[in-house]
């Protein structure tokens, strides 16, 4: 066991299981979550969708218990059990009282290496997740950034594929299938386990022990770093608004630069306080729903705006846009409204860790990304050392609207390539 920051201890077992353990003294519950270091990007060409698949399946039922006796064992503890699937990885999570920890561990060592898998099951989750496609194609928020990311990560790259798949892929899985990528990716060097709040590290590690399973390979999988590509995808719904998305390539999740670009993003469209909600919706008027966020893979990183306004409007929306960004890259930023970001940039960080899900979350997320978890005062003291120039330096150098993706939804793609054209590289 070593200690990687102060009150953050970490070990692996025999079998190659990465443990990572933040005691939160004073908490009554405590936050567990399971990462498998494998996600959408693992997916087969013509499955896509099939990690996500292997998440719902693991769900109804294991060797041991039935799906109701899950759910029923989880209750019986007074907490909750889920899981997601992102491009990267997938994690399950519980949250319990300390004195119920060794259950609930259980259950999650239950999920990740013993699942049923019944041909029973089978087609009806497939109609579930058929649904969950469908509920994300009725959004049009959905269907811009989908668009958005295959435009982004072009050439058919796993990152440019929804992770919950298509309907035509998600009709190919079958059982062999789930158990090919259960085989070759749950297993002990492929898992972080994490746990925060009350709980003790050393008699962690001990029940820790019960994922005796051996790696049955790497610990990570090998991947292709993405090409960034650009360019207008549209897609046409019956429906009142015009929804955008732009999409800047920028830095992996390991990138010194991820600080500062937190800042830029904070100042674009972050917050209420950003300029771009300021500018298009309290000034304006010219929309309701409009801001930017960051995303980090392993190997990339985007910057993206997004904006939903009635079609008369789309035009003054991206005029806007395109000279905040301007604004960003030609100007030198106040020095207070730079102060101002990376205080509610520290303020948020400082809040999430108040809860023990924050902290698993954090943990989990880094480490499942090839990162070392810092302490939170490094974490602020990066933040703070970020200065208006290199604010300015990374927007000059990752807010070129030539080199962006841009995806629209709306009741014309005609009328919105037309309206796009001189705001972004178009061919009417």
């Amino acid at each position: 066991m070593i200690e990687l920051y102060p009150g953050c201890f970490s070990a692996t077992t025999p079998s190659g299981l990465q443990i990572l353990v933040e005691p939160m003294p004073g908490f009554r519950g405590v936050a567990l979550g399971l990462w498998i270091k494998a996600g959408s990007r693992e997916d087969p060409p013509g499955k896509e969708g099939l990690a996500h698949f292997v998440e719902h399946m693991t769900f109804k039922g294991t060797k041991r218990r039935s799906a109701l006796e899950l759910a029923q064992s989880i209750d019986a503890l007074g907490g909750h059990l889920n899981a997601a699937t992102t491009a990267e990885y997938t994690f399950y999570y519980t949250e319990v009282l300390s004195t119920h920890v060794p259950e609930a561990l259980e259950i999650l060592q239950e999920l990740v290496t013993m699942p049923r898998f019944s041909p029973e099951d089978l087609p009806r989750e497939r109609v579930v997740i058929s649904e969950e496609i469908r509920t994300a194609e009725d959004d049009p928020e959905d269907v811009a950034f989908r668009l958005l990311g295959e435009t982004l990560w072009s050439g058919g790259h796993p990152l440019g594929k929804p992770v919950i798949g298509r309907l035509d892929s998600v009709s190919r899985i079958e059982l062999p299938d789930l158990w090919a990528f259960f085989e070759e990716h749950y297993h002990s060097k492929r898992m972080i386990l994490v746990a925060c709040g009350g709980v003790e590290p050393q008699d962690f590690f001990a029940l820790a022990q019960r994922f005796t399973e051996k790696g049955k390979g790497d610990s990570d999988n090998p991947r292709t770093p993405p090409v960034p590509g650009s360019g207008l995808a549209l897609a046409e719904k019956g429906i009142q608004q015009v929804h955008v998305a732009l999409g800047f390539p920028t830095v992996p999740a390991s990138a010194p630069e991820r600080y500062a670009l937190e800042v830029l993003n904070s100042i674009l469209g972050g917050g209420v306080s950003s300029r771009l909600f300021q500018r298009v919706r309290e000034e304006l008027g010219l929309a309701y729903t409009i801001f930017s966020a960051t995303a980090y893979f392993s190997d990339a990183g985007v910057l993206s705006v997004y904006a939903a306004a009635e079609e008369r409007n789309l035009l003054r929306v991206m005029e806007v846009v395109q000279r905040e960004i301007a604004d960003l890259s030609r100007h030198p930023l106040p020095k207070n409204e730079v102060e101002r970001a990376i205080q509610r940039l520290s303020n948020a960080f400082l809040l999430n860790l108040d809860d023990p899900s924050g902290r698993m979350v954090r943990l989990g997320t880094v480490a499942s990304l090839g990162r070392k978890p810092i302490s939170s005062e490094e974490v602020l003291r990066r933040f703070a050392a970020v200065t208006p120039e290199d604010v300015q330096e990374l927007a000059k150098k990752f807010l070129r609207l030539e080199k962006a993706a841009v995806a629209a939804v709306g009741p014309s793609a005609e009328r919105i390539r037309k309206a796009l054209k001189g705001v972004v590289e178009v061919k009417v």
